[in-house]
């Protein structure tokens, strides 16, 4: 997704989060096809009632923490 990398380099972990937070959703809904990011969006965003800015938000919270310890 050109929306945001983070997203895009994720998807596979946010697509998992997704399908277990919204069962709702089906295979089809959750099938990212380049070139249609906002078609994509727009159909999560009809599927879930929320706006943009709520998605999104909730893509992030799905994308893992990074962890990096100090010796």
């Amino acid at each position: 997704m050109r929306t945001n990398n983070s997203i895009e380099n994720n998807w596979s972990v946010i697509k998992l989060g997704l399908k277990e937070k919204y069962p709702q959703l089906s295979k089809e809904d959750l099938t990212y096809i380049d070139g249609y990011e906002n078609e994509f969006l727009h159909n999560l965003e009809l599927k879930l009632g929320m706006n943009r800015e709520q998605l999104t938000t909730i893509l992030h919270s799905l994308i893992p923490i990074e962890r990096t310890e100090k010796a």
